[in-house]
């Protein structure tokens, strides 16, 4: 009986976390956000998630780094919502890359102004065919499941929500072999 009390509240636990997301996605998606803006070091935001990352890559024997253009701008944002992005794209990146694979995280300056981010890994890859619904709730890449790994499918649709309340986007980058999720952010 023990056992199964156990088994029940893991589940509720996980429960409570789709709950507390498909709030916030419901209140990103409505408009309903307060957050203070500010300039955002993404080079030092980057560097922090991934030390926060690493010991989660290295159980899955995943090397992480991070690349910076010189001429990197800081980004208008909040960076708890900032940083929640790059959790979920990085955690993502991760949980997708074989053992002895790489996770990239690349930030650059680019016309606009604005910096793009990009988080690139060794994995299988998305089907390109998903395009933007990749970033839909509950969608996940066709050998996905949702529920599958703890996942609802519902990161990147809060990502989405929140590069967008930022007045940036969020895409999935062709690429060859591995995933590339590219996001732009306005410049101060």
């Amino acid at each position: 009986m023990r056992e199964q009390l156990k088994l029940i509240a893991t589940h509720v636990r996980a429960l409570g976390v789709v709950i507390d997301d498909l709030f916030e996605l419901s209140r990103l998606e409505a408009g309903d956000v307060h957050w203070s803006m500010e300039q955002v070091r993404l080079d030092e935001l980057v560097r922090e998630t991934i030390e926060a990352m690493r010991p989660h890559a290295a159980v899955g024997r995943v090397a992480v780094r991070a690349e910076f253009d010189d001429r990197l701008a800081p980004a208008r944002g909040n960076p708890e919502q900032l940083q929640r992005v790059l959790f979920n794209l990085i955690q993502n990146a991760i949980r997708h890359t074989p053992a002895d694979g790489s996770v990239v995280v690349r930030a650059e300056h680019t016309p606009g102004p604005a910096v793009e981010v990009e988080v690139a890994d060794s994995g299988n890859g998305i089907d390109p065919a998903l395009g933007q619904r990749l970033f839909d709730p509950f969608v996940q890449g066709p050998s996905r499941i949702a529920g599958e790994n703890g996942s609802a499918g519902l990161g990147l649709a809060i990502a989405r929500a929140i590069i967008d309340a930022h007045g940036g986007r969020i895409w999935l980058a062709d690429s060859g072999p591995g995933t590339r999720i590219r996001f732009s952010l306005p410049t101060v």
